[in-house]
């Protein structure tokens, strides 16, 4: 399996805009913009073909064509229909000239009549070229999310390097196109909206208990299918020794408490217990040491965090020594890849991905690749 990675400086919401195709003007420098690939740069303007471009502004770009940063200018190729546009224009001039020299015309007509006909030939050469580098499927991740998924981590990350290795085990020689972008709510919106055929890595709450999820969780089990787990985040909660909720074992120990949670983390899994509960309060904050500075300041009851966010946040902090578990919270919430129902390739993918994860944990791959991500060698 051939891998193309490309990392899309995705804004929010400019990264699907129909604007930015209209900025870009043949035959001139080039601006890339948010959401560019060279790609698609060199489609928009019918400027020759990927390879054309790319080798037009290596020095511009590097040594991978597909990593392209907002702000770059490239030097852009005169599209094949403009330069044969001349081309006509000499046919029509020889024509008046036969009257003078009636004699020498028909030679000068041979010359010019095949000239346009080789004109066309570059256009389809593109055409014969692009499908090497068109890829088989789409995936989609978002950076900052260590060890899962991230621009500078090895391979993509362990979400990314499971599956690219997934899929090549059930379609080998496929080319997997993998975008990273650059942030989960870009993601959000690209794979909604289709522009990818499969996004991860993505949780998944109990569809079962619809009336406790929230609009967005319900969203996603209406829309999306599911792959099989490819990975288990182990959720973990802690509250300061002798506290009343120490060693708490079921959710309505701890309802009507105080649970923090850092602000981007999910909160399906306390939506279908419903807890806090009416009496209880969900804090929020930005890090994982800050719920545990909160709990020490007795602003807040449980502290609820993964398991790797658990040993920053400890550390950190400084209470490592003054808490306890609480076995109410404690958890395994699974990764998978998702496809949007509408796109039957991503679905055609996911059955592909569930086949190659099975073969993968068969014969140790899983879990030699989860191993050496995990201890980021």
């Amino acid at each position: 399996m051939r891998r193309i990675s490309s990392i899309a400086a995705l804004g929010a919401l400019s990264v699907l805009s129909p604007h930015v195709a209209s900025a870009q003007t043949a035959c001139e420098a080039y601006t890339i913009q948010s959401g560019d690939t060279l790609r698609a740069i060199a489609n928009r303007a019918g400027a020759g073909s990927f390879r054309e471009l790319y080798e037009l502004n290596r020095a511009v770009i590097g040594d991978n064509p597909n990593l392209i940063e907002v702000g770059d200018v490239l030097e852009m190729l005169c599209p094949t229909s403009a330069a044969a546009t001349p081309a006509p224009a000499p046919a029509p001039a020889p024509q008046p000239e036969p009257e003078p020299e009636p004699e020498e015309e028909p030679e000068a007509v041979v010359v010019v009549a095949p000239t346009p006909e080789p004109e066309p030939e570059p256009e389809p050469e593109p055409a014969s070229i692009e499908p090497t580098d068109e890829p088989d499927i789409l995936f989609v991740t978002y950076d900052g999310n260590a060890p899962y998924s991230g621009a500078n981590l090895p391979g993509g990350g362990l979400a990314t390097e499971l599956l690219e290795t997934a899929y090549g085990r059930a379609q080998p020689g496929a080319v997997v196109d993998v975008t990273i972008a650059q942030d989960q709510l870009a993601w959000n919106i690209g794979l909604g909206r289709e522009l990818y055929d499969v996004g991860f890595p993505s949780i998944r709450p109990n569809c079962n208990v619809i009336d406790t999820l929230s609009i967005e969780m319900i969203e996603l089990c209406a829309k999306f299918a599911f792959s099989e787990p490819f990975h288990e985040i182990a959720m973990e909660a802690y509250t300061l020794n002798g506290s009343p909720v120490a060693g708490a074992a079921t959710a309505d120990d701890i309802r009507g408490t105080r649970i923090c949670r850092p602000r981007d983390l999910f909160t399906f899994d306390l939506d279908a217990e419903r807890l806090p509960g009416s009496s209880g309060q969900l804090v929020q904050t930005a890090t994982a040491t800050e719920c545990f500075e909160a709990l020490a300041a007795g602003e807040v009851d449980i502290v609820s965090v993964t398991a790797v966010q658990a040993r920053g946040g400890l550390s950190e902090s400084g209470v490592a020594g003054r808490v306890t578990e609480v076995p109410a919270l404690e958890r395994g919430v699974t990764l998978h890849a998702v496809a949007n129902q509408s796109n039957p390739r991503g679905v055609t993918a996911i059955s592909r991905l569930n086949r190659g994860l099975a073969e993968m944990r068969a014969d140790g791959a899983w879990f030699r690749i989860v191993s050496r991500q995990l201890s980021g060698s």
